[in-house]
């Protein structure tokens, strides 16, 4: 069966049941490592640990991980986050914080299939949800309990009212709606919501010619309403912080980005381009499949409106010097539909040459995934095993994707043959190889051993030299993260029940410091690992005050 034949065929499906099995399947590529991967360093435990605070202080307008301010994003996520707290009851496992990311993944993955359907046929949005569902980057933002699947939701739902509103569908709902998702999306990332929906305007009134199209996104009651639900936290925030929430998230966020590479993640402006053939796997060969088609067909509407969509997004972050792959993020969905559209074209065949090159680029990224499992584990000090070897799993993706390419007759069936290993391959991948490299997860293995040697009812644990967010979390808030003087200093202090971790560069001088004031420390354990955060092996021992001689 072709690729335009399986299409129609499901668009011909009932909307129910081509949503349920777009949510089984997004699960099932989603759910594998959500419970058995330890917290990420650094954003996704700076964001739990804060979300934790709030739960634990009652706090929830004042962001702050530990003693200090966290102002750089909105509460958006926190809230998400505590909420998924209380309804579970539980604060100290990281798979409820992911939780809100794990659900709004889903729900990108079912907004794509509607916009895609409401542009194009019903065949086209489930082809567009699969790609979305399958792409390693939001495989990835699934599983991480941060900001960005959540924002991706909150764009793809006002997108979606927006087209509604533009194709005459859904009314005054549709319009409340864009503008009560667009301040639930102000909430969770600030202004960044705003550029696809800016691109898709631009695109809409470039068709028309004119503005005047706004006037149905009721603009005099929608505005009103989007300040309702964005407003009160910014006002509450900026006076309780005197200013210092603007300060620190426009001033030194925001402005830092646009000016440099902040916190060394600056890059070229083809950055994007040269990750999209990885972090849009396994289906990016269809995006660049399309270009040919996306060219010829421009001057479509449906086209030009995902074209100004993922086209403005995509600009603006390549022209910003702080670069992270998952800041365009939310141009993915508009290059999906584009791609499954191109493939349910029967005359939107690529020219050979550029069949070729696409097979050669695609082939390559897929090698190099399959052949990069021993490698990670060798840098993470793990010995291999079978796990270790879970690129053998794309070996069957790599077929089916090279006789795509190549074959003079293309099947849905090679299609699904990619689908299922990619989904193997992830299953494998995030379920068993990542939590399965202990040494590169330091800080549970930290925690652990706090745990074993603190026999009383209340230890405090300090740490000098491995000071990642992820073992606060993991251990309390009160833990102390500090260096050699600090620590020496406070494990002296009096303080009943303290334990010190100190990383091996440290203990030199911790110990020096310890002998100096006459006072003999004890070890009871030791930790040895890698510290991905900042790529290097970590020795880490424990201390505490040894009795004074009698």
């Amino acid at each position: 069966m072709s690729p335009q034949s399986l299409l129609d065929r499901i668009g011909d499906w009932s909307t129910g049941l081509r949503y349920g099995l777009l949510t089984v399947i997004a699960l099932a590529f989603f759910l594998p490592g959500l419970f058995s991967l330890p917290p990420i360093d650094r954003d996704e435990s700076r964001f739990a640990q804060a979300s934790k605070q709030m739960v634990e202080t009652g706090d929830y307008i004042d962001i702050r991980f530990q003693g200090e301010p966290r102002h750089k994003k909105p509460a958006g996520i926190y809230w998400a986050q505590t909420l998924a707290v209380h309804l579970t009851g539980i604060h100290d496992e990281i798979w409820v914080y992911r939780m809100p990311s794990l659900l709004a993944a889903v729900a990108s993955v079912l907004l794509t299939a509607f916009i895609g359907g409401l542009l194009f046929t019903g065949g086209v949005g489930f082809g567009a949800g699969l790609v979305m569902a399958s792409s390693i980057l939001l495989n990835v933002e699934a599983r991480t309990g941060k900001s960005d699947a959540l924002l991706l939701a909150c764009i793809l739902g006002a997108l979606a009212c927006m087209l509604l509103v533009l194709r005459r569908r859904g009314g005054n709902g549709a319009a409340h709606g864009f503008w009560a998702l667009a301040g639930a999306g102000f909430m969770v990332k600030g202004p960044i919501l705003f550029l696809p929906l800016i691109g898709l305007a631009m695109a809409q009134t470039w068709l028309d010619r004119s503005v005047g199209w706004i006037r149905d996104l009721q603009p005099l009651t929608g505005i009103p309403l989007f300040l309702i639900v964005a407003l009160p936290w910014y006002v509450a925030i900026i006076i309780i912080s005197d200013g210092g929430f603007l300060a620190e998230s426009v001033g030194k966020d925001m402005i830092a980005k646009v000016a440099g590479g902040q916190e060394s993640h600056g890059a070229p402006p083809g950055l994007y381009l040269a990750l999209a053939n990885v972090t849009f796997w396994p289906f990016s060969f269809l995006g660049l499949l399309a270009l040919p088609w996306i060219w010829r067909s421009r001057r479509r509407a449906e086209v030009l409106l995902l074209l100004g969509w993922a086209l403005f997004t995509w600009l603006v972050f390549a022209a910003t010097p702080t670069k992270l792959a998952h800041y365009v993020l939310p141009a993915y969905p508009a290059l999906a539909i584009l791609a499954v559209a191109a493939l349910h074209d029967v005359d939107a065949r690529a020219p050979r040459w550029w069949q070729v090159v696409v097979m050669v680029l695609w082939g390559l990224v897929t090698l190099a995934l399959a052949g990069a499992m021993p490698f990670v584990a060798d840098g993470a000090g793990v010995s291999l095993s079978i796990w270790h070897f879970a690129g053998v799993l794309l070996i069957p993706a790599l077929w089916f994707g090279l006789s795509f390419l190549w074959g003079t007759r293309r099947s849905g069936g090679q299609l699904v043959g990619i689908l299922v290993a990619a989904l193997l391959f992830s299953g494998v991948v995030f379920g068993r190889f990542l939590p399965g490299l202990e040494p590169a997860f330091v800080s549970p293995r930290l925690a652990d051993a706090f745990d074993r040697v603190a026999t009383c009812p209340q230890p405090h644990l300090i740490s000098a030299g491995f000071n990642e967010p992820s073992l606060v979390f993991l251990t309390a808030t009160d833990t102390y993260l500090t260096h050699a003087e600090g620590a020496a200093a406070k494990l002296l202090d009096g303080t009943p029940c303290q334990i010190a971790a100190i990383e091996a560069r440290l203990q030199g001088d911790f110990l020096d410091r310890i002998a100096a004031a006459g006072a003999r420390v004890e070890k009871l354990d030791e930790v040895q690992g890698f510290n991905y955060a900042k790529g290097k092996t970590v020795s880490i021992s424990l201390y505490r005050l040894a009795e004074p001689d009698k």
